[in-house]
């Protein structure tokens, strides 16, 4: 299998750790990707939507969304499965999609913020965000609450975007309400509980 991926992406992040928790990277090539507006960059050439994660299966199937592709990775794996079966389902996958909103509202923002002038930016919508960051954080503090440092894909997706808006705070300016909701204490200890977590914690490469 092939992944392409960037070391400061949430939703790579998110598939390398489910990689890293069923130890399946022996059978995964890491492709980083510099720039994923290159046109000319591998992960684009057969990838319609341009975008990373994006997996490319050992039968040459391209798998094009990190959901699909942790579920898959998943039912490879021998670990602890983290799409849990029994009654508690719904709730860890809706813990999941309440991450997933977090980082698609915010990621947006963050790319317009890196890539346009100051002077070009959608503030308003930049405010909207923040506020309603604010909020998803003190409703994913409590989401996470009855699982204590439990690894699931809700818990480790929750993780991820904690970490995120952490690293990028001086885009995001989450670091207030995180803490506030004592959402960094928690993330902290999903690190240190978890080494298919602690592994894959963002950072930006040379």
């Amino acid at each position: 299998m092939k992944l392409w991926y960037s070391t400061t992406s949430p939703y790579v992040r998110k598939v390398r750790a489910v990689a890293a928790h069923h130890d399946l990277g022996g059978r995964i090539e890491l492709l980083k990707v510099t720039s994923s507006f290159d046109a000319a960059s591998p992960h684009n050439q057969n990838n319609p939507l341009g975008r990373i994660p994006v997996l490319q299966t050992d039968g040459g199937e391209w798998l094009l969304n990190s959901n699909v592709i942790a579920e898959y990775l998943d039912t490879l794996g021998q670990g602890r499965k983290l799409y849990p079966q029994d009654n508690g389902h719904w709730e860890v996958l809706n813990l999941h999609a309440l991450a997933e909103g977090i980082l698609e509202n915010t990621v947006a923002m963050i790319a317009e913020k890196m890539l346009r002038p100051e002077n070009e930016w959608w503030t308003a919508r930049h405010a909207q965000i923040k506020a309603r960051n604010e909020s998803a954080i003190a409703l994913l503090a409590e989401r996470v609450q009855p699982y204590g440092t439990d690894l699931n894909i809700g818990t480790l997706y929750a993780a991820c975007a904690v970490d995120f808006l952490l690293f990028r705070n001086n885009l995001t300016e989450a670091e207030a309400a995180i803490s506030a909701a004592g959402l960094d204490g928690w993330a902290a200890e999903m690190n240190r509980a978890h080494a298919c977590l602690a592994e894959t914690k963002p950072y930006v490469s040379t």
